[in-house]
């Protein structure tokens, strides 16, 4: 990512970032330790002010932005435990999966496991509740509640059992 530096005699030093959405941040820190912080809308729009930072705001805004007091991580989409023995299960369907092709009706999964899928994750889309017609895909997620063993015997079923 290109950042652009610029000096600003007297002043102090112009920095200018792109984002993807087409716009840019623009940062000029003052020789007195101030900080200015504009948007562009565009390459050729005039930049807004959003805010103006003390030298020791700016320093606490930075370290925000450098994740030290939040490392962001991946959600862990292998089991969730809610309380008690009730856990939240994510399973991918791969193609050979016997589910895939089938509806969640013709499945049967809570009566032969007692586990319920809440929802299906297809791609980017989500099916919360998934309606008894619902057809499973090779791919699709299934997000299922269930105590332990009922969770286990929709592992047996789906063939991911250790």
């Amino acid at each position: 990512m290109d950042i652009s530096e610029t000096d600003l005699p007297g002043v102090g030093k112009r920095f200018e970032l792109p984002v993807h959405d087409g716009s840019a941040l623009v940062v000029v820190i003052h020789n007195t330790g101030k900080h200015e912080i504009f948007k562009k809308e565009h390459a050729d729009a005039d930049a807004d002010r959003i805010v103006e930072l003390s030298e020791s705001e700016a320093e606490a805004f930075g370290s925000v932005l450098e994740d030290v007091h939040f490392q962001p991580s991946e959600m862990d989409m292998s089991s969730t435990m809610i309380g008690g023995d009730t856990v939240i299960e994510w399973y991918t369907l791969d193609d050979d999966s016997p589910l895939v092709g089938s509806t969640l009706e013709a499945s049967d999964i809570r009566n032969k496991t007692g586990a319920t899928v809440i929802a299906v994750e297809r791609g980017p889309e989500a099916y919360p509740s998934p309606k008894p017609s619902f057809e499973f895909e090779s791919g699709d997620v299934l997000v299922t509640i269930g105590r332990s063993d009922e969770q286990e015997a929709l592992e047996a079923q789906l063939g991911k059992a250790d």
